[in-house]
């Protein structure tokens, strides 16, 4: 008898244990929304990863933004990059308006005296706010070539996914041209991404490719690819960029410069004078290769009792650390009468680092890359 109850007592507990088994599979299922909403992240996700694909294989980039100008008045700026990461442009680097020549990994900078003040540079503020000045991404909030090119930024978007919130619903929003988009936020801002095939980026916001200092970007950028045509215009208006440079100021380096050897000459009955005077540069900072010029220009102020004072000026250019000679006249108006004047001249140099910059090489360059790009 014993042993026939604990033979029922096994097959009973069997039975509860299949019971048990049956109820919990028929619970493990999802609710159709919570399936449907699966669903839209999951479709997201995918227009997100295909979007960032596809900027990192553009050849070009364009990127624009609207900001406002000191009497408030919005203004549109527009920079574009190659996949190399050579560029041109404005960007609004902390409100202000800084236009970019970036090429070769040289960097070239144009801004006004306020935006120099503001970066410590006083002393030559207001001569590097009358043209360009080639420094080195590191100086900027942000440097383009490092963080806007194609690569780059599809680098640093995908880096920053992990900021965004990628578990709520998703959210969609009609841009101004009438493109929707998937508009993913974070704390950082957000990135837009369109809900079409072909998934692309459009807009997002620079804090999240370099949280400090794309926050001095402003809010967001539009960005969109640049091929066929507009890659070729890419290319002239590059040219046109780089045949402007000029000279520019080398703003990695300082120089002084110093008088020497000063020679004057008047040409007797003519009223004529002519100062020679040797000026020497020294460099401190600044590339090597290529070395920086010295821009020297000297200015002499000359007089004597009864004729007055006359000023002249001439410029030049001189090597990093060597001397140049230098000189220039001015005339007197002599009375219609024999007489002797003491002449005496005051000659002051003052100089400023440039580049030497070969437009026409950079030119060269540029043609090979855009037409490795197709453009």
């Amino acid at each position: 008898m014993r042993a026939r109850w604990a033979a029922v007592a096994v097959v009973l507990v069997g039975g509860l244990l299949a019971g048990c088994q049956v109820a919990v599979s028929g619970s493990a299922g999802v609710s159709a929304a919570d399936q449907q909403k699966a669903d839209r992240l999951a479709a997201q996700k995918t227009a997100v990863d295909t979007a960032l694909d596809a900027l990192r294989q553009a050849p070009a980039l364009q990127f624009d933004t609207t900001v406002k100008d000191a009497s408030g008045k919005p203004a549109d700026l527009t920079f574009r990059v190659t996949r190399d990461g050579d560029g041109i442009g404005t960007l609004p680097f902390e409100g202000q308006a800084v236009q970019i020549v970036q090429v070769g990994g040289e960097l070239y900078v144009s801004a006004n005296a306020d935006y120099w003040k503001s970066h410590g540079l006083e002393e030559n503020s207001t001569q590097f706010g009358t043209g360009w000045v080639h420094t080195v991404g590191t100086e900027l909030p942000v440097d383009p070539g490092a963080r806007l090119a194609p690569g780059k930024l599809a680098d640093g978007l995908r880096k920053s996914l992990a900021t965004l919130n990628q578990t709520a619903d998703p959210v969609r929003r009609k841009l101004p041209d009438g493109t929707e988009a998937y508009q993913l936020g974070g704390g950082l801002g957000a990135l837009q991404v369109t809900t079409a095939q072909p998934n692309r980026v459009v807009g997002f916001a620079p804090a999240l490719i370099d949280p400090l200092g794309g926050a001095k970007l402003g809010t967001g950028f539009q960005v969109r690819p640049i091929t066929g045509d507009e890659l070729k215009k890419f290319h002239t208006d590059f040219d046109s960029a780089v045949a402007g440079l000029g000279q520019p100021f080398e703003g990695l380096a300082q120089a002084s410069v110093a008088v020497l050897n000063d020679k004057l000459d008047c040409q007797d009955f003519v009223g004529s004078c002519t100062t020679s005077v040797d000026v020497s540069t020294s460099v401190v900072g600044g590339a090597q290769d290529p070395k920086p010029v010295v821009h020297v220009t000297l200015t002499v102020e000359m007089s004597a009792e009864a004729l007055g004072s006359q000023s002249c000026t001439t410029q030049g250019d001189a090597a990093a650390d060597a001397t140049i000679t230098m000189s220039c006249s001015v005339k007197f108006s002599l009375p219609n009468r024999t007489a002797s004047y003491q002449v005496l001249a005051k000659p002051t140099a003052v100089g400023e680092v440039r580049v030497p910059f070969d437009a026409n090489a950079v030119k060269q360059k540029l043609a090979t890359s855009f037409a490795a790009l197709g453009g």
